[in-house]
């Protein structure tokens, strides 16, 4: 199963999504594409200077990210087939990674991501929208 980094960001800040997202968090199967660690580190830092986490909750979840996100892909393997994407749907080419990844392994993608949901369903890829609870 392909995850995006906004899914791995509410499996470390507390949030109406956290629950949904959290369930993801034992499964052996998880793959994203290398973006997903800088990307992740980016909102998570966007919620510590926000005040709803601490630094060492950052680090924390720097570090663990990719021990449950066990397979990480090259995105240089993926970003020809992302800007394709990008420019075919005029979306965002870091999250056409996720779409791109999604394609090539034939699994589906896990997302909070509304729009970037409708855009994976609108490609045939099987979409799992992570909701509040």
């Amino acid at each position: 199963m392909i995850v995006d980094a906004n899914l791995a960001t509410y499996w470390y800040v507390p949030s109406p999504f956290s629950a949904a997202a959290s369930t993801y968090m034992a499964r052996s199967d998880l793959a994203a594409p290398q973006i997903v660690l800088p990307e992740a580190a980016n909102a998570l830092l966007k919620y510590m200077r926000a005040g709803q986490i601490s630094a060492d909750d950052v680090f924390t979840a720097v570090g663990r990210i990719p021990k449950v996100i066990t397979t990480l892909i090259d995105d240089s393997s993926l970003t020809p087939n992302a800007a394709r994407l990008s420019v075919a749907h005029n979306h965002k080419v870091y999250d056409c990674l996720y779409l791109a990844l999604a394609l090539q392994r034939r699994e589906p993608l896990a997302t909070a991501d509304r729009r970037l949901a409708a855009l994976a369903r609108q490609l045939s890829i099987e979409t799992e929208l992570i909701e509040p609870a």
